[in-house]
């Protein structure tokens, strides 16, 4: 390539400036900060070799970089505690869906926020909606949500208790918290990777059958539906009635074990937080 095929230099904010008028055809409509660092490379990669950008326009660019990251990563916090505010509120939403450009409208209460790839969503009858597609909140029919004290426990692992609210019963679980839901009269922290023994299906059909029961939990884990049980203490022999998916399944040794997940156990229950251990990490405990 010839140093005059290269062209006049341009500068990230021009790139930038020239990306934005040809982005109608995006999904998102908008550069991010992946963009950016793809501009900032491909402007390093054709530069005029007679007359290469100096240290100073480099340092500027990289800062303009920093900055944008550090704005986006404000804009994510500040999405997520509008969300948390939003539980309990109900919402109207417009969806548009990214292949048709056709828009529906959802209206409902919020009743938990999710966390998915850097996105805040309020769940809606059980959907997904993103935030930024809130066009109006009202009050909702339930009470005005507390769960906005409990966000720090996402992502971390948790001692909590399942209990059946009949009997007083209660069993020990632990999982970790992928999500916060708001009921009626409490709130629940959703708990996945629990580890339980499973005592019985709770279907009212009451069958001892091995082969029912083997067969039924079979069906919910191949299917990854959700399905009534009761999880067992070993040590007390009390039970509890859960509704849960089950992500692994053991019929060996002579007991049903399980790992479950969507597990309610309410956040007033749980007795200790500490983070997952990474590669490379020392145990570490919130609290």
């Amino acid at each position: 390539m010839s140093v005059a095929s290269v062209g006049t230099q341009k500068t990230i904010q021009q790139i930038i400036d020239a990306g934005v008028k040809t982005t109608s055809n995006r999904n998102t409509g908008e550069l991010g900060k992946s963009d950016f660092l793809n501009l900032l490379v491909t402007q390093l990669r054709y530069q005029d070799p007679l007359n290469p950008s100096n240290d100073k326009e480099f340092i500027g660019q990289m800062a303009q970089f920093s900055a944008l990251e550090q704005m986006q990563n404000l804009n994510t916090s500040f999405s997520s505690t509008k969300a948390f505010s939003l539980i309990g509120k109900r919402i109207t939403a417009r969806i548009v869906d990214p292949t048709t450009k056709g828009s529906t409208e959802v209206e409902g209460d919020v009743s938990n926020v999710r966390m998915s790839q850097g996105k805040v969503y309020v769940v809606v009858k059980g959907e997904d909606i993103p935030v930024d597609s809130i066009t109006e909140v009202k009050d909702g029919s339930f009470s005005q949500s507390s769960l906005s004290a409990y966000t720090n426990l996402i992502g971390y692992n948790v001692n909590g208790i399942a209990y059946d609210s009949g009997t007083g019963d209660m069993v020990k679980v632990s999982g970790i918290v992928s999500a916060l839901q708001k009921g009626l009269y409490e709130d629940y922290a959703v708990m996945d990777g629990v580890n339980a023994e499973i005592a019985e299906i709770n279907d009212g059909v009451n069958s001892t059958n091995q082969d029912y029961i083997k067969n039924t939990l079979q069906d919910a884990y191949d299917n990854s539906t959700e399905i009534s049980i009761m999880i067992k203490d070993s040590s007390t022999g009390k039970k509890v009635p859960v509704t849960v998916k089950l992500a692994e399944l053991d019929f060996s040794n002579g007991k049903i074990s399980a790992v479950l997940n969507n597990l309610h156990a309410p956040v007033e229950s749980i007795t200790n937080i500490t983070k997952p251990q990474q590669a490379g990490d020392s145990n570490g405990s919130k609290q």
